[in-house]
């Protein structure tokens, strides 16, 4: 179990890196001219696709993260510095690859969730009351992760278990680096 924990944490690094960028892009207002909206002011049913918040500041910050942080982990594991268990892919072979592949996969896994509120008339960052509002809470938590693996599944074939494990340990980390994001004032909402 603490093997697969470490390779899962090891895997989803660049999503931590995105994560740190983003709140700084947002708490900073850091490429601000490219915070545009992904669906183009476009609606489906009177409303819009996405919203507001999903830009392509977003997009870009996501990939190039992930890009950078997937050479780091290329690095670290072509120069031997990584017992040979801990990546589950070959980042030698595929760093620049496993970093587009995470950062489109996150991006594009929120999506559908951002959709279905939208769809919903829930406001950005808004909660829904009940059984269907912890189903979100919880999509909204591991929606990243769906994406990523989908996305990766072009270089990579993993198990069940492992994607429902990495989902789990997703939901707990998303958790707590939402909350550290607004206690350091990078969120309006703790989750």
């Amino acid at each position: 179990m603490l093997r697969m924990t470490l390779q899962v944490l090891f895997l989803i690094c660049p999503l931590l890196l995105a994560a740190v960028a983003q709140g700084l892009c947002i708490k900073y207002g850091w490429l601000n001219r490219f915070k545009r909206p992904l669906d183009l002011g476009l609606h489906f049913r009177g409303k819009r696709l996405f919203g507001e918040h999903k830009t392509f500041r977003g997009l870009f910050v996501n990939v190039a993260s992930c890009i950078l942080g997937a050479a780091v982990q290329g690095w670290l594991q072509g120069r031997g510095l990584l017992p040979h268990w801990l990546p589950l892919l070959d980042y030698t072979a595929f760093e620049y690859e496993a970093g587009l592949l995470i950062g489109l996969g996150m991006t594009a896994g929120e999506l559908p969730n951002s959709f279905l509120k939208r769809q919903l008339n829930l406001a950005p960052g808004g909660k829904m009351e009940g059984p269907l509002g912890l189903v979100f809470f919880v999509f909204d938590q591991v929606d990243m992760a769906i994406g990523m693996w989908a996305f990766l599944f072009v270089v990579l074939r993993p198990s069940a278990r492992l994607i429902l494990f990495s989902l789990l340990v997703l939901l707990v980390l998303h958790v707590a680096v939402s909350s550290l994001g607004y206690l350091l004032g990078m969120r309006k909402t703790i989750v």
